[in-house]
């Protein structure tokens, strides 16, 4: 299992990197991919607790949230309807409007069970599903958009002189790889407590110890390519990476919902797309967030 879980991370780790670097559009088609892959293996874990999602409009649904975010965050580089709807919709804005649209559509999916409280049930876990895959996974996008004030994404920065968008996508790979690889190594070597055990069984206390240090490693290394100043990579390390923890476990108590121990098979020694992205969906909006509240940056 472990030998298949290196392999694996062995190529998909370099073409995640290449993406970062290479940009849109194939960042944005990335987490296209991801999203897709992600909401059927979504809709399945709904569907295997009992929920009965709608399964087309749920993905079709989580798929146009996830456009709309990526739209947003590529709002310099859209053109042609999309760029006039952009236009439009301010305020509310594209991906309020899109959820709206979502939310009222998904309760129809609800009109059609038989029994009222079942019928809230699809709704409200539908709905759920396209905000947690549509309107979370595209905050890693604004995360490689990040500018420092008065410049743009393609700013040069830090010690390497990167573009400023590639080096905060470094971070949240360092960060977040960091902590899951921290955890992992220092759970299976050292563990003993268990964190969460009526969610996850095998999270420890001491894997959450040694993930958070190697999230701040992590993110030291990611502040030097920012060049940000020294302090900040010790908020953002335990910060983003207990939002990756937090991520973690949130799809393991679906899972547990499901009664299923991976969320799908796409990805060998790994489980499912959901199972590699569910630390990006918490963290990456709180490095956003850090990034344009605390360290000034601009999307």
């Amino acid at each position: 299992m472990l030998r298949t879980r290196l392999i694996t991370a062995a190529v998909l780790a370099p073409l995640t990197v290449a993406v970062v670097i290479f940009g849109d559009p194939w960042f944005s088609l990335m987490v296209g991919i991801a999203a897709f892959l992600a909401l059927v293996e979504l809709v399945s874990l709904l569907d295997a607790a009992g929920f009965e999602p709608p399964q087309v409009l749920t993905i079709l649904t989580g798929l146009a949230l996830t456009g709309a975010g990526l739209a947003v965050a590529n709002d310099e580089n859209v053109g042609g309807a999309v760029s006039t709807l952009l236009a439009a919709l301010d305020p509310p804005g594209l991906v309020t409007a899109t959820l709206v649209l979502s939310v009222l559509l998904l309760a129809a999916g609800g009109f059609t069970r038989a029994e009222p409280r079942a019928g809230f049930l699809t709704w409200a876990t539908s709905s759920f599903g396209v905000v947690y895959i549509g309107v979370l996974l595209p905050t890693v996008s604004i995360v490689v958009h990040l500018a420092p004030q008065g410049g743009s994404a393609t700013s040069a920065v830090g010690l390497f002189g990167l573009p400023s968008g590639v080096a905060w996508g470094f971070m949240l790979l360092l960060v977040v790889w960091g902590y899951d690889t921290g955890a992992y190594m220092t759970g299976r070597w050292l563990g003993r407590r268990h964190l969460v055990n009526h969610i996850s069984p095998s999270k420890t206390v001491e894997g959450l110890a040694g993930g958070l240090v190697v999230a701040t490693l992590g993110a030291g290394v990611g502040g030097a390519l920012i060049g940000l100043e020294p302090w900040q990579p010790l908020v953002i390390g335990p910060l983003v990476g207990l939002a990756a923890q937090a991520g973690d476990l949130a799809e393991s108590m679906l899972k547990r919902s499901a009664g299923r121990k991976e969320s799908g098979f796409a990805v060998p020694g790994h489980g499912g797309v959901l199972d590699r992205i569910d630390s990006f969906l918490f963290a990456a909006p709180v490095l956003a967030g850090y990034a344009l509240l605390v360290a000034g940056r601009v999307a």
